[in-house]
């Protein structure tokens, strides 16, 4: 609700920079608005855009994770690393997600790496 009441904030503050006349100071930037680039514009854009990616991690959501109500998920030093088991919206917060894809890429890799011997470095060349 809070991040709803943000982007229209934002939007009324794009629209009262654009319609109302420009304040008492000249802008640095009045030649370049003057020629049809639309600096403020891309900008808010950009904000907006990640804005909107951050929507969902506030909307309301059904997941349960295999832990969700267990005992362990409330032990405070553990629980912090293993919060995605007990609350899977946990994943979407790039703290725990950089590991998780991490260990996962790299086992991938490394895998391939023990199966396929081409993937293997020259020993010549060493």
């Amino acid at each position: 609700k809070s991040l709803s009441a943000l982007l229209v904030v934002a939007a009324l503050g794009l629209l009262a920079l654009h319609v109302l006349p420009d304040g008492f100071v000249p802008q640095p930037h009045a030649a370049a608005k003057a020629s049809g680039s639309n600096v403020e514009l891309s900008a808010a854009l950009g904000a907006a855009a990640a804005l909107a990616a951050a929507l969902p991690a506030q909307a309301s959501y059904n997941w349960v994770g295999p832990l969700t109500g267990s005992e362990i998920c409330n032990t405070k030093p553990f629980v912090w690393l293993i919060y995605p088991l007990c609350d899977p919206v946990f994943l979407v917060s790039p703290i725990y997600l950089f590991p998780i894809t991490l260990i996962v890429f790299g086992s991938l890799v490394t895998v391939i790496n023990l199966l396929i011997p081409a993937t293997q470095p020259d020993e010549d060349l060493r």
